[in-house]
């Protein structure tokens, strides 16, 4: 064995910055109100999200097929279900469709983070 098989490498994790913007996204779908992490800020996202998001990030939305796709929703899915048991009856008892109304909160809740972004904002200023 050598000397490498035995020794740990400890890692503490990285400090919370204060520096990050706390403010969630707010949504109300129906009568359910949610406060969504930004989806810019790894320091608030679930790690479920992040593994999600990564998967995609890496070959691109465009580029993946309709059942990778569709993972990454059922993914934030069951975690906004999980989070906000009401939404789920609320999806239920009130949507004619589903699968467009869960895209309707997906894409309010990228374009409200993006919006929220500073750099985003100051660009559109200066150009």
């Amino acid at each position: 064995m050598s000397r490498h098989e035995h020794e740990t490498i400890d890692l503490t994790p990285t400090t919370k910055s204060t520096d990050t913007d706390p403010r969630p996204v707010h949504i109300k779908y129906g009568d359910v109100k949610m406060d969504l992490p930004r989806l810019d800020d790894s320091s608030q996202l679930p790690t479920s999200m992040l593994i999600a998001g990564m998967t995609a990030a890496s070959q691109g939305w465009n580029n993946l097929d309709d059942d990778q796709k569709l993972a990454f929703m059922a993914t934030m899915l069951a975690w906004l279900a999980r989070e906000y048991p009401r939404f789920e009856r609320e999806l239920d008892r009130k949507s004619g469709d589903k699968t467009l109304d869960i895209g309707r909160i997906f894409a309010a809740w990228a374009k409200a983070t993006k919006d929220m972004d500073p750099k985003a904002s100051s660009s559109s200023t200066s150009a």
